[in-house]
């Protein structure tokens, strides 16, 4: 069973156990992502995200979240190529640039466990990047994977901040993005936007807080993301062309 959206087998990462690891890039290096529509990013890569992606904040219990939609189809990643490998020049959110890797963080409790998807195709004991070296000490390579780990989790840990601040203020609406596709129009919902008349219509003193805390060029590229749908109906179109001609050169079976 899939946890975290793309994780099949996670463990903790154990000096013992693991010792003899290394990690090589697998032959499908995204093939754990071709099934998800949608990826959780930080609002650090709204900048970059909103180049390639519509993206949207989603409601749960302990409150707001910002989301990537990489797809318009249940179980479909539109940026995942047949071949495996992520869709060249289209930004790569930090959620799967981590994978194998993620921070475990026990209930009620400060500290925190890296693991690993046990499940990798790239985990072998021959050849890539090492874990640990001959004393058993860990790699400079999987010092900086710790950091880069810490370093995701801080930004989440500020993009809720920034979600839940936008909640407060009310300027979350649900949301509606419409786009066309075969001359048809298909309307997504089932997440949140930011509602731009009340955002522009926040008094002084709202409005330089955001900008202040860098935000509101943050909610900005939100906004101008929506805008991406269209980008994301044509790559579904070529998609489904590709599956066409597929089907078409295949032999017939009897």
């Amino acid at each position: 069973m899939k946890t975290l959206l793309i994780y099949d087998e996670v463990v903790a990462l154990n000096r013992e156990q693991h010792r003899a690891l290394k990690l090589a890039p697998p032959a499908q290096p995204f093939s754990f992502a071709r099934e998800t529509n949608s990826v959780l990013i930080a609002a650090s890569e709204l900048p970059f995200a909103a180049l390639d992606f519509p993206c949207v904040f989603i409601e749960a219990a302990d409150g707001h979240s910002l989301a990537a939609l990489v797809g318009l189809r249940d179980h479909e990643n539109l940026f995942v190529q047949p071949d495996g490998h992520w869709a060249r020049g289209a930004y790569l959110p930090a959620f799967f640039r981590r994978y194998p890797f993620v921070l475990a963080e026990a209930d009620g409790d400060a500290t925190f466990t890296v693991c690993l998807d046990r499940a990798c195709p790239g985990l072998n004991a021959d050849k890539g990047e090492a874990l640990f070296d001959d004393q058993g000490q860990e790699t400079p390579w999987l010092e900086e994977i710790k950091r880069f780990l810490l370093s995701f989790r801080q930004e989440m840990g500020t993009s809720r901040d920034f979600a839940n601040h936008l909640a407060a203020l009310e300027l979350l609406q649900d949301g509606v993005i419409e786009y066309t596709l075969d001359g048809h129009k298909s309307t997504l919902r089932g997440f949140k936007t930011i509602n731009e008349n009340k955002l522009r219509a926040l008094d002084g003193a709202a409005l330089q807080d955001l900008a202040a805390r860098g935000w509101l060029g943050w909610a900005y590229a939100h906004l101008l993301s929506i805008q991406q749908v269209q980008r994301l109906a044509q790559r579904l179109d070529e998609r489904r062309a590709l599956d066409t001609a597929e089907r078409d050169a295949a032999p017939a079976t009897h």
